[in-house]
């Protein structure tokens, strides 16, 4: 069982991970003083080691905390209930309960789809292909609907991107096609 202690540790290894990659990688650019200023790897160098203290912190804390063992309580004892190994902290219950995992998928791999076919699609029409299947399936709305309320939304995001900002956004192999650049 996967429990929010679990979580926790893996996440201040994955920050301490993070930390030592981007630390290493600075050391290509100099982490010192030039003539000039800093070096470009000397933030970098910085940011790094401190995010590799920081995520080393957190895996110990995590790890550690609420391990020691809690005074048995002779009432829950007595009473035939259990007895807590440690003091409650929340750390020990399960992180996902049943059915969060399916949960979490429908909304992660149709975002992971829409974002792979933006090479090809461009940002609007893969934008609105995913905004019509989540209307659809997450929100219970009709075809008509959720395809009006899709491509209002991504002419919106057209105009204040190409137009207003002026900020040209991916438009893919298949816009180009439509005269659409």
């Amino acid at each position: 069982m996967v429990t929010r202690r679990h979580i926790e540790v893996a996440t201040g290894l994955s920050a301490t991970l993070l930390g030592v990659v981007t630390a290493y990688g600075s050391l290509e650019n100099g982490t010192g003083w030039t003539d000039f200023g800093p070096s470009a790897g000397y933030f970098p160098f910085r940011i790094g080691i401190i995010l590799t203290v920081l995520g080393l912190v957190i895996a110990v804390k995590y790890g550690l905390t609420g391990r020691r063992r809690a005074p048995a309580n002779l009432e829950a004892q007595a009473a035939g209930g259990a007895v807590a190994l440690h003091e409650p902290t929340g750390l020990d219950e399960r992180f996902l309960e049943d059915g969060a995992l399916g949960r979490i998928a429908s909304v992660f791999v149709p975002t992971a789809i829409s974002a792979a076919l933006i090479p090809w699609l461009g940002v609007y029409l893969s934008g609105a292909l995913f905004l019509v299947f989540s209307m659809m399936t997450l929100g219970k709305v009709g075809v008509v609907k959720a395809t009006v309320i899709s491509v209002a939304t991504m002419a919106v995001f057209f105009v204040t991107f190409e137009f207003w900002f002026q900020v040209p956004l991916a438009k893919g192999v298949v816009m180009p096609l439509l005269g659409i650049y």
